[in-house]
């Protein structure tokens, strides 16, 4: 930190005044108390990063450090590309620079910002448009370099990073149920709900919101059904199975129950044929609302949220269900033709048993009348001047060639039927996939940092990873409430890592009976106490608030009818607040990203610059005892004025600057008496002196000033 007077002594000077003989007498404006601002300078800090147009870590900090930060994030880019960088670009003594800056400097690195290359940890692969674990390794282990890195120069802090765990639609979110955000107007008729390949992380379908599906009017115990309806006037009966039939049972044609697997369409007599309808997204959800009632019943219990089975998962159930259900129907057509053929092969084998025997007993001369008798006794007629056995030997061939023909459509359509099966069994949506993965992959970088917190011999505070709220168009973790969630269940899967045996075979295979997953040895096992581990998971796994990334949901922000901009701005800012408060009720922040914008666009502002809430909310998880770090990201008005991205910030948080003005102000200045000028005075300095001047003698490998 820049202290510009630590001393009342009445000759003090300044390093930049002009004036700096002992004639120049500074009366004290009083003790500085620098506990007054909202936020302390000392406690806000600012984002740094690397790359050709920066320089490196090293420089980026120690010009940060120049500045005044109290503290920074560290942001890297992706190693191994054009350019060097990345985390393992530092080595030993560059690690043991950037240390020395910040102790000798006494300013913090509080945390590490992966490269925004990493925008989940579920694995999706946005140029491919599919999940893959070797995708999700690559970021898996650039988090690990991160925390690794966090720990040798940082002695800790968070690990940010992005979250747009997968893309999902807006207005079926469960936050929001009064619209308040739309993603663009046609959305609830247009949006996509992608299937999942458990097996290969594939998207196998896309299920569209407007998409028209035919669909089979199952035979029900119900008003519709007219005839079974009036026949027992519409109350419970008992079938022929002494089963119970209630109203809206699935039932056969011969009137007994049927379960949900079994059922079969409505036979319309009138039309000789069976019922067929065209239905939409509505349908899917009630059939999924069934599905998940019967799940429950077989189950016992209340289903938990990755069994519970959702409108598209519902759909793939129908479509393949119809698939397997034609499938097999065929397959069952062609094995009646398969046991024709068989029947029919068994016949000629013994007909040409009797014609060898009947041929070989018949003289030459006679052999003639055989073929006569042949046409009347089986009804064939050979071709003229064929004897029956070698007619008999050709239909028999013919009959095999059938046969294996029929044995090959009857194997595809089976394989076809059971292919389906299958894949109805594996197939889940893409926010039950990406979930489940993203939860195993925080566990694990969660565990790392738990490790790395205690093995590190620089750490001395905790390492944890920091899941930052992205743009709302990126998808899953955007919206506060989902960053919620996103960090509350990584926590629980860390603390079932932690304390389970065994764990659910991650490559996805099922119980064939049940359909559970089959369990493994887990790898992650310790031993840990339930309590322990929720008390690790809470200190390694926590979330970055972007405040300006919140303020970009205002795009999306649903306008009122006869609402001003005003009145539109003024109900937004209160919804920021309240996200704000649930985030801080939840317990999940651990590291601020500060920075402000007009608008919803993506940009970085110094606080107080733009029409956010930023210092309320900051004011805001003060008060309610926030300690983690604050580093402003308002790096936009660089280009306005160097510097502007900490002195505009320290001045939205009413931070004062004592004795850097002429001897008559009696009272500690402002900063934007200082921004853009000489402390106070009309000229630039004639040269710098003191703990500011520059210095021929030793100076650290990072040339750290000795201050």
């Amino acid at each position: 930190m820049v202290e510009f007077q630590t001393t009342y002594a009445p000759a003090y000077a300044h390093p930049m005044d002009r004036e700096y003989m002992g004639n120049n007498s500074l009366e004290p404006g009083g003790p500085s108390n620098i506990e007054k601002p909202i936020v302390p300078i000392n406690e806000i800090g600012q984002s740094v990063t690397e790359g050709s147009r920066f320089g490196s870590l090293i420089d980026t900090t120690k010009a940060a450090i120049g500045r005044g930060t109290g503290s920074v994030e560290l942001a890297t880019i992706m190693g191994g590309g054009g350019e060097p960088g990345g985390a393992e670009s530092y080595g030993k003594d560059a690690r043991e620079a950037l240390r020395e800056l910040s102790k000798v400097n006494e300013v913090s690195i509080s945390s590490i910002h992966t490269p925004t290359n990493i925008g989940n940890l579920s694995g999706f692969n946005p140029q491919q448009g599919n999940f893959s674990d070797d995708f999700r390794k690559v970021q898996i282990d650039e988090v690990k370099k991160a925390i690794k890195f966090a720990g040798d120069v940082g002695g800790g802090g968070s690990v940010v990073v992005h979250t747009g765990e997968f893309n999902r639609p807006m207005f079926d979110a469960k936050w929001n149920k009064d619209k308040q955000f739309v993603s663009y107007e046609e959305e609830e008729q247009r949006a996509v709900k992608p299937l999942v390949d458990e097996r290969t992380g594939r998207v196998i379908s896309e299920v569209r919101m407007n998409q028209v599906v035919p669909r089979a009017v199952w035979n029900k115990y119900e008003p519709d059904n007219k005839e079974l309806w009036e026949k027992y006037g519409g109350k419970e009966y008992v079938d022929e199975r002494g089963n119970v039939v209630r109203p809206g049972d699935y039932v056969h044609y011969e009137e007994y129950k049927l379960e949900r697997a079994e059922r079969v369409p409505r036979y319309n007599k009138d039309k000789n044929t069976f019922d067929v309808q065209e239905v939409k997204w509505d349908y899917f959800q009630k059939e999924a609302d069934d599905m998940n009632k019967e799940k429950e019943q077989q189950k016992g219990r209340p289903l938990l949220p990755n069994e519970v089975i959702t409108p598209e998962e519902a759909f793939l159930y129908a479509t393949t269900e119809t698939q397997e259900k034609i499938a097999r129907g065929w397959a069952g057509t062609y094995g009646d033709r398969l046991r024709d053929y068989f029947k029919k092969l068994d016949d000629l084998k013994k007909a040409r048993e009797f014609y060898v025997n009947l041929e070989s007993n018949t003289p030459e001369e006679e052999k003639w009348k055989l073929i006569k008798t042949f046409e009347e006794k089986t009804g064939l007629m050979p071709p003229e001047k064929k004897m029956p056995v070698e007619f008999l030997d050709e239909q028999i061939r013919d009959v095999r060639e059938a046969i294996n023909h029929t044995k090959e459509m009857v194997t595809g359509q089976l394989q076809s039927a059971t292919e389906q099966k299958i894949l109805r069994e594996h197939s889940m949506s893409a926010k039950r996939y990406a979930l489940k993965k993203s939860m195993e992959s925080y566990a694990e970088v969660g565990i790392y940092a738990m490790k790395e917190s205690s093995n590190n011999p620089h750490a001395n505070r905790d390492i944890f990873v920091a899941p930052e709220n992205i743009f709302p168009e990126m998808g899953y973790g955007s919206h506060p409430e989902e960053l919620i969630e996103l960090v509350q269940n990584a926590r629980g899967k860390m603390v079932e890592f932690l304390t389970s045996k065994y764990i659910d075979d991650p490559s996805g295979r099922r119980d064939a009976q049940t359909g559970d997953y089959l369990k493994v040895p887990n790898p992650h096992y310790t031993g840990m106490s339930e309590e322990q581990a929720r008390k690790e998971a809470e200190q390694h796994i926590k979330a970055t608030f972007d405040t300006q990334h919140l303020g970009m949901w205002w795009k999306n922000f649903t306008p009122k009818e006869g609402e001003t901009e005003e009145q539109r701005r003024s109900r937004f800012n209160v919804w920021f607040m309240d996200e704000v408060k649930k985030m801080e009720e939840s317990n999940i922040i651990g590291n601020i990203h500060l920075v402000d914008s007009l608008g919803g666009g993506h940009h970085h502002l110094p606080a107080g610059q733009g029409d956010l809430p930023v210092v309320e909310a900051i004011k805001y998880l003060k008060k309610k005892g926030y300690k983690g770090a604050i580093n402003s990201e308002g790096h936009e008005e660089e280009r306005m004025g160097q510097g502007r991205i900490l002195v505009e910030t320290w001045r939205a948080f009413g931070s004062p600057i004592y004795r850097t003005f002429a001897p008559s102000s009696p009272t500690p200045g402002s900063w934007n008496q200082v921004h853009q000028g000489y402390f106070g005075r009309t000229m630039p300095p004639l040269y710098i002196f003191g703990a500011y001047s520059p210095s021929n003698d030793w100076t650290l490998w990072s040339q750290a000033p000795m201050e």
